[in-house]
């Protein structure tokens, strides 16, 4: 019986970070609505994949723009406040999109669900560490973002059902039934608003990180030195963004690859992009062990010289089956080698630059994003999708020899 007040009070402290897991789950509905079917919107609306693919580089151009202006708030204000910022943000810009159906409100309405999603990001590391007691930290970082993938199956699942769903049951037409599973998808990023709200009032007493309101306000010359970051470190950012540019040539079309290449209904690719990313959970975990065990620096170079010559195998295939296979093994590599990036860069940092290194990380992923979406875009008006992927192979194995190459000289030093 001693016991019982001891676990209680165990379980009683798990509560906000419960909450939290469970809104960030809600945030990601209306993310993982828009990643999968805003494709199959556009061209239901008769648009090219230039339009697409400048949809998807002005959604990363809003989060790449906010993306120091969220961690001036989550010093100034508070990692809460933020939160708030992003939820409303990112229910605007989702909502808009899903009405909107010229290109330049398109195009505005991305900018807009993409400075909601980088806020986001910026204001989830610094809650965990709030909500979460110093020995529990590393579990919640990795639970959180294992939750977060294993919850995109979910929610893709049920945005590839949604549609064809809604033209038998409500007798929506295309447009209108992609359109119903984009607003509910946001939908469900709205109500994370409230359990986002019940979790931070469980919050301990007495936050690990309290915001910067009270410190003296920096100069602007300070402020842009603090964002200055080592030679080594900067190479290494740079070769970063070379090697994730190619996975932004793809990642934003494989639904179309799949329905006009294929000819697989929205609910089957659904399908297997949500089979995707259960798996992908399932490595995250696993990823991390070898690199546990093998070292960062190896495990990265495996994951790496592995994305080149599966896009390569996936343009020179038509069997189905086959292409399902190395989309699902090529698609496991971004989210294995960004941890052990992350980890790379950060050990390398001095204590008080890891804030510089993490804002740049971030600004290497979104430009990265960026320019991919855009060439790829142009590129699939003009070429197949079998170039696209020769193209993307060759990128992406140049920057993971550049990069490998880069961190074993710097290693002997």
């Amino acid at each position: 019986m001693t016991d019982l007040p001891n676990a209680a009070a165990r379980f009683d402290s798990w509560t906000p970070l419960v909450g939290f897991f469970g809104a960030n789950l809600l945030f990601g509905a209306g993310l993982f609505a828009h990643a999968f079917l805003y494709n199959f919107y556009l061209d239901a609306l008769q648009h090219g994949e230039a339009v697409m693919g400048l949809a998807a580089a002005a959604l990363t151009a809003g989060g790449l723009t906010a993306l120091m202006p969220a961690g001036i708030l989550v010093d100034r204000v508070g990692a809460a406040a933020a939160y708030l910022v992003a939820v409303a943000l990112a229910v605007a810009g989702l909502v808009a999109g899903a009405l909107v159906t010229q290109p330049l409100f398109i195009y505005a309405a991305a900018f807009i669900a993409g400075s909601g999603t980088a806020t986001w990001r910026v204001a989830m590391g610094p809650l965990i560490m709030q909500l979460a007691s110093p020995a529990r930290r590393a579990r919640a970082f990795s639970w959180n973002v294992a939750l977060l993938v294993g919850s995109g199956a979910v929610w893709i699942a049920a945005s590839g059902a949604l549609p064809a769903w809604l033209e038998r049951v409500a007798a929506l037409d295309e447009v209108n039934a992609v359109r119903g599973g984009l607003v509910l998808g946001a939908l469900g990023t709205a109500l994370s608003l409230a359990m986002f709200l019940g979790a931070v009032q469980r919050r301990p007493a007495a936050p690990t990180v309290a915001p910067l309101s009270g410190r003296p306000a920096a100069s602007p010359r300070v402020f842009v030195r603090g964002l200055r970051l080592p030679a080594d470190l900067a190479a290494l950012v740079a070769l970063v963004a070379l090697w994730m540019t190619a996975a932004g040539l793809v990642i934003p079309f494989f639904n179309i690859y799949f329905l006009k290449e294929h000819g697989l209904p929205v609910g089957r690719i659904g399908l297997v992009f949500a089979l995707a990313q259960t798996l992908t959970a399932v490595v995250i975990f696993g990823s991390g062990e070898i690199a546990s065990r093998l070292g960062a620096r190896r495990t990265l170079a495996a994951w790496m010289l592995l994305f080149g010559p599966m896009l390569w195998a996936l343009a020179g295939v038509s069997a189905l089956e086959l292409a399902v296979f190395l989309y699902v093994i090529q698609g496991l590599v971004p989210p294995a080698t960004n941890p052990l990036i992350d980890q790379i860069l950060l050990e390398r940092a001095a204590t008080d630059r890891r804030g510089a290194v993490s804002s740049w990380r971030n600004g290497a992923t979104d430009l990265s994003g960026l320019l991919g979406a855009s060439v790829g875009g142009f590129m699939l008006e003009r070429v197949s999708f079998d170039g696209l992927f020769g193209l993307a192979g060759g990128l992406g194995l140049l920057g993971a020899l550049s990069l490998i190459v880069a961190l074993g000289r710097l290693s002997k030093h």
